[in-house]
């Protein structure tokens, strides 16, 4: 009974012994299974960061690719769409129009010639057929003919000189405010900092067209253009005799040096004495002006109604009807918008 009892009890221990075993083997593997499990699913947690990211990354990417092209002007992206379908007569009528390349850099328009002008031919495809459309319903298809003819000419014509038109637009606007640019200039000098950043201060700025011309400046710089190679294409864009001696002496102070913010006050000074003058002459001129238009514009008719009635009382050649309208209706109001045109072109832009 004890022998068995104690052979049980040795074999009770073995068995117990050897599951413990087993079960130390079986622990490990387990624990590994575990962990090879756990760093999988960091993994892919991790894949899945990163392909979030991505995607966010290409979204803004998206995003702000968007805001680029509508930051764009509407005639760009309209020449873009234009020059497509129209892009062999654009570059058979673009050869035609000599100086439009120049023109369009003094206008800062960033298109090339080709593409302008088949924005220029597409807007007057649209102007010429929607006139087209309205003459026929309104009128006959014979003139709706040759006043769809007219207005593709005339739109066509219309834009040609808009490119001219917008650039002298931008050199009164830069003659206006080169004397406060200037005052800028030289004062950011005179505190110590360079003219590169001068330049960027002003291209940040609130001086509207000339602003964007430094703006220029600065990036013809980040290119690899020196700043006088840089100014002096600035000088050939912009047609301001005040931008153009503040240019030169830049220039010349770069080269032999010179104290750059006292020379810039003094320019500054100038132009805007320059501009009170010229404002001071069209105040004196305005009032003789303004006598003349009051006499065409009050003293002539009443002089006329007089004259006819006396001529009428005395038995005279009265005026025809039709020559009394054409006078009071056509001519008077063409003689007094032409005089007021006068009086506006002759306003000095300060």
């Amino acid at each position: 009974m004890i022998k068995t009892g104690s052979g049980t009890a040795r074999a009770a221990s073995r068995a117990g012994t050897a599951i413990k075993v087993v079960a130390r083997r079986e622990a490990p593997e387990k624990e590994d299974e575990v962990t090879r499990r756990l760093r999988e699913l960091k993994r892919l947690e991790t894949l899945k960061e990163e392909e979030l990211v991505a995607e966010r990354k290409l979204t803004e990417e998206k995003v702000w690719e968007e805001r680029i092209e509508l930051r764009r002007p509407t005639s760009e992206r309209l020449a873009e769409t234009f020059y497509g379908p129209l892009k062999r007569p654009a570059q058979r009528m673009a050869r035609f129009f000599k100086g439009l390349g120049e023109e369009l850099s003094k206008a800062n328009m960033m298109i090339t010639p080709e593409r302008y002008v088949a924005l220029m031919i597409g807007m007057s495809l649209i102007v010429g057929v929607v006139t087209f459309a309205i003459m026929w319903l309104l009128i006959s298809p014979l003139f709706a003919l040759l006043g769809g003819a007219v207005a593709f000419m005339f739109a066509l014509l219309l834009g040609r000189i808009q490119p001219r038109s917008r650039a002298k637009a931008r050199f009164t606007e830069i003659n206006r405010v080169v004397p406060y640019a200037l005052r800028h200039m030289a004062t950011q000098l005179s505190s110590g900092i360079g003219l590169p950043e001068t330049m960027t201060s002003v291209s940040q700025a609130d001086y509207g067209a000339l602003s964007e011309e430094f703006g220029r400046v600065i990036r013809d710089m980040h290119t690899g253009i020196s700043t006088e190679e840089a100014l002096s294409a600035m000088d050939k864009r912009i047609e301001s005799e005040a931008l153009r001696r503040a240019v030169r002496q830049i220039q010349r102070t770069l080269r032999t040096g010179g104290d750059l913010a006292k020379i810039l006050g003094a320019l500054a000074d100038e132009t805007a004495f320059d501009l009170r003058m010229r404002l001071r002459d069209y105040i004196q001129s305005l009032n003789m002006l303004t006598m003349v238009y009051m006499f065409v514009s009050a003293v002539i008719p009443a002089m006329l109604v007089v004259m006819i009635l006396v001529m009428g009382f005395m038995g005279g050649a009265a005026f025809p009807t039709e020559v009394l309208a054409l006078l009071y209706l056509v001519l008077l109001p063409f003689m007094l918008f032409y005089f007021v045109r006068i009086i506006k072109r002759m306003e000095p832009k300060v």
